[in-house]
């Protein structure tokens, strides 16, 4: 993993934990388009068809999250969205290509 935000980010530590596991499960299944989410609750790594994970976030951020995936995608970087159930939170990270 590359990317480091320069702040305090709780879910960067773990994200860099899971970080082989996150890229190996993005390679599985790169031909469906996958978006993967790490949730930080029962530490499972998740691929989900990356259309339909985008339809079922919360219309307050689908539009931002579904521009950032296509730029990501364009630009051949990896988004990959932390689920924090018990903080009730949703958030994304881009990674550029290495």
């Amino acid at each position: 993993m590359k990317r480091s935000t320069g702040k305090s980010d709780p879910y960067e530590k773990m994200l860099r934990k899971h970080w082989d596991a996150i890229t190996a499960m993005y390679l599985a299944y790169e031909d469906r388009e996958p978006m993967i989410e790490l949730d930080v609750v029962s530490g499972q790594i998740l691929a989900y068809p990356a259309k339909d994970y985008l339809e079922d976030i919360t219309e307050r951020t689908r539009d931002l999250a579904k521009e950032q995936y296509h730029k990501a995608v364009a630009e051949g970087a990896l988004m990959v969205f932390v689920r924090d159930k018990a903080k009730r939170v949703l958030r994304s990270y881009v990674f550029p290509p290495t």
